[in-house]
């Protein structure tokens, strides 16, 4: 019985953590829509450009909740997402990484798995969500990059954990260049 009670514990507070982080997401698409910013159209990025961009801020992420200094992470968002999400609110944000002791720097060394294709909305917004294999838990992630000075910086970020027993949507490798992604229809379940 106190197995049970502890596994419903930490399934909890990971959702808690969910939440969380969904928050910043959805403050930032606010202020995106209220905060017109300069961007150039970037070019979609290819396989090899899009799992660095993933990998890039997945490695500011783990390093940030390992140290708790959230600048690095702060300094590659886009203006619209630092103006809502000061180091501060970041750490806020991503305390249950810090507190439970969950360590995503596995993921550095995983390739990111796509649960589907790069969403392109607008000229300027570029969705992506995935998962990386990880045992005992999966990394689960959805972020969002907006051109700015034709380069590709981070407008939202959500990550959370789940059992690696739990089904997550269909899994695929990054969508080529070549290939269109279709915008996401406004209020789509992709967190920013």
């Amino acid at each position: 019985m106190p197995d049970s009670m502890s596994a419903a514990m930490r399934i909890t507070r990971l959702l808690l953590g969910a939440l969380l982080a969904y928050a910043v997401c959805i403050e930032s698409v606010c202020a995106q829509m209220a905060q017109p910013v300069a961007s150039a159209r970037a070019p979609m990025p290819d396989n090899a450009k899009l799992t660095l961009l993933i990998q890039m801020h997945i490695a500011a992420l783990s390093q940030a909740n390992l140290t708790g200094n959230y600048s690095v992470l702060h300094a590659l968002g886009s203006p619209a997402f630092q103006a809502v999400n000061s180091t501060a609110q970041l750490a806020a944000n991503f305390t249950v990484f810090r507190s439970q002791g969950i360590d995503i720097s596995p993921t550095i060394l995983l390739p990111p798995m796509l649960t589907g294709p790069p969403k392109l909305e607008g000229s300027d917004l570029l969705r992506v969500s995935g998962q990386y294999d990880t045992k005992p838990q999966r990394v689960v992630f959805e972020m969002a990059f907006q051109a700015v000075n034709n380069a590709w910086r981070l407008a939202g970020i959500a990550v959370s954990t789940v059992a690696d027993n739990q089904v997550v949507q269909r899994v695929e490798q990054p969508a080529a260049a070549s290939q269109p992604a279709k915008a996401a229809r406004p209020g789509s379940p992709a967190k920013q």
